[in-house]
C-alpha cells in the first residue's frame, strides 16, 4: 500500500504468508524474505503451502529447511547451553534474594515476572537486540523498585497482609511481564496479526509443553525424596526450599526449549485439544448454568459462586481462543465452527450475567479495588466476545474467512495489557493503596 511502512520497529520487514504468495514468481525475493526473518519465514511458509499447495516454489523452499544442515548440532547443543544456563539464572533470580528479604516477602512480588523475563532471555539469543535487552532490564528495575515501595512490603515486617488494591497490583504484574514477552517474541512484526496468533499459539503450545515437564520434575522429586529419607532422614523442607524452587522457575524454560528447538515451533497439541475440549466445554457449560440456577444459585449474593462464575468464564474464553486461531484459511465452516460459536455464545452469556451480578453488588456495597478489577476484566472481555461472535457469525455465513476471525483475536491483545498495567500501576494509586 502507498504510504504504508512495512518494517517493524527493529527495521525488519515482517514475513507472512500473503508476503510469501506474493513473491512466488520472484525467487530472489523469497531469499530476501528469508534472510530478513528465517524463523517467521519458516512458520509462515506451512500457511502459504495450505494456500498454494500445488506450488513448486513452497514445496522446493520446504524441503530445503526440512533438510538437516552442517553445523545444526552444534547450533542446537549451544541452544541447549544457552537454555540451562537461562534457567539457572532464572532460578537463582527467583530463589537467592529470598533467602535475606524473607520468601513471604520476595516471591509474591517479583518470583513470577522474574520467571517471565526469563523467557524473554531464552528468545533474545535470536535477536539480540540491544533496546529489548535495556528495556528489560529497566522493566525490572522499575517493577523492583514498585514493589519495594508498595505498603506492606516492607522486609522487616514479611507477614503484613496486603491490601486489597495491593493484592491486585501483584497479581497483574506479571501480565506487563507477559506483554513484554510478547513483543520480544514478536520482534519487529508484533504490529502483524500473523506474529501476534503466533504468540498465542506459543502460550498454548506452553501451557502444554511446561505441564508435561512439571509432570516430569513432580515425579523425579517425589522418588529423590522417597529415597534420601531413606538414607539421610526428611529433606522434604530443604529440598522444596531450595531444589523445588530452581525447578519451577526453570520449567517455562524447558517447556520453551522443547518447543523451540524440539518440536521445530509446532507440536500440534493445542489444536487436537481445541477440538476434543470445545465441545467438552460447550456442554459442560451449558450443564453448569442450568444446574447452578435451579439449585438456587444467584451470582447477584453469593460471593464464591460469582468468582467460580468468573473462573469459569476465563477458562472458557481461553479454550475459545485457542480453538479459534487453530482454524485454517483452506478449511471449509463444519461442525467445529459452529460448537466454537456456541462455545463463544455461551461464554459471552455468562460474562453477561457476572457483569449485572458485579454492578448489582457495586451499587449494593459501594467501590472497592476487587469489584473495580473484576468489572474492568468483564467489561473487557465482554467486548471482546461481542466482536468474536459477531465475526463468527460472519465466517459462518461466509461473508468473511477465518484471517478476520484471527485478527480480531490478535488486535485485542494490547487491550489486555494495557488493562494489567493501568491495575498493577494506577489502581494503588486511586486507591490510596487500601
Amino acid at each position: 500500500m502507498p504510504g504504508h511502512d512495512d518494517r517493524g520497529c527493529d527495521g525488519v520487514t515482517s514475513v507472512t504468508a500473503e508476503r510469501i504468495l506474493q513473491a512466488l514468481d520472484d525467487p530472489h525475493q523469497l531469499e530476501a524474505l528469508y534472510q530478513q526473518a528465517p524463523d517467521a519465514f519458516r512458520q509462515s511458509l506451512d500457511a502459504a503451502s495450505r494456500t498454494a499447495p500445488d506450488s513448486i516454489a513452497l514445496k522446493v523452499w520446504q524441503a530445503r529447511l526440512e533438510r538437516p544442515k552442517l553445523g545444526q548440532g552444534a547450533a542446537s547443543r549451544f541452544r541447549l547451553v544457552y537454555a540451562i544456563a537461562v534457567a539457572l539464572v532464572g532460578g537463582a533470580l527467583v530463589r537467592v534474594p529470598a533467602i535475606w528479604l524473607g520468601e513471604e516477602w520476595y516471591y509474591p512480588r517479583l518470583a513470577p515476572s522474574l520467571a517471565i523475563l526469563a523467557l524473554s532471555a531464552y528468545f533474545w539469543i535470536e535477536r539480540r537486540n540491544r533496546t529489548q535487552v535495556f528495556a528489560g532490564l529497566g522493566l525490572a528495575l522499575i517493577a523492583a523498585a514498585y514493589v519495594g515501595l508498595l505498603p506492606g512490603s516492607a522486609s522487616s515486617d514479611p507477614s503484613a497482609d496486603f491490601s486489597d488494591s495491593v493484592a491486585m497490583a501483584l497479581v497483574h504484574l506479571p501480565l506487563v511481564f507477559w506483554a513484554f514477552l510478547g513483543l520480544v517474541y514478536m520482534g519487529g512484526s508484533w504490529r502483524e496479526t500473523d506474529a501476534r496468533i503466533r504468540f498465542v499459539r506459543y502460550n498454548g503450545e506452553l501451557v502444554v509443553l511446561a505441564s508435561v515437564v512439571a509432570l516430569g520434575g513432580f515425579v523425579f522429586s517425589g522418588l529423590t525424596i522417597g529415597l534420601f529419607q531413606l538414607a539421610a532422614g526428611n529433606i522434604e523442607e530443604w529440598y522444596a526450599q531450595n531444589v523445588g524452587v530452581f525447578g519451577a522457575a526453570a520449567v517455562p524454560v524447558a517447556g520453551t526449549y522443547l518447543y523451540d528447538a524440539v518440536f521445530n515451533r509446532r507440536t500440534g497439541i493445542p489444536a487436537v485439544l481445541a477440538r476434543v475440549f470445545a465441545p467438552l466445554f460447550l456442554v459442560m457449560a451449558v450443564t453448569y448454568l442450568v444446574v447452578a440456577f435451579v439449585g438456587g444459585q444467584n451470582p447477584f449474593i453469593d460471593r464464591d459462586f460469582l468468582i467460580v462464575f468468573n473462573g469459569l468464564l476465563l477458562v472458557v474464553l481461553g479454550i475459545t481462543v485457542f480453538s479459534i486461531v487453530e482454524r485454517r484459511d483452506d478449511t471449509s465452516v463444519g461442525l467445529i465452527d459452529y460448537v466454537n460459536l456456541a462455545l463463544a455464545a455461551v461464554t459471552l452469556l455468562i460474562d453477561v450475567i457476572a457483569l449485572s451480578a458485579i454492578v448489582f453488588r457495586l451499587a449494593s456495597y459501594g467501590f472497592t479495588p476487587n469489584r473495580v478489577v473484576v468489572l474492568g476484566a468483564n467489561l473487557i472481555i465482554m467486548l471482546h466476545l461481542s466482536w468474536m461472535c459477531w465475526t463468527y457469525i460472519a465466517v459462518a455465513r461466509q461473508k468473511v474467512g477465518f484471517a478476520d476471525m484471527r485478527r480480531v483475536v490478535g488486535s485485542y491483545l494490547p487491550v489486555y495489557a494495557a488493562w494489567a498495567a493501568v491495575v498493577a500501576f494506577l489502581l494503588p494509586l486511586a486507591f490510596r493503596f487500601g
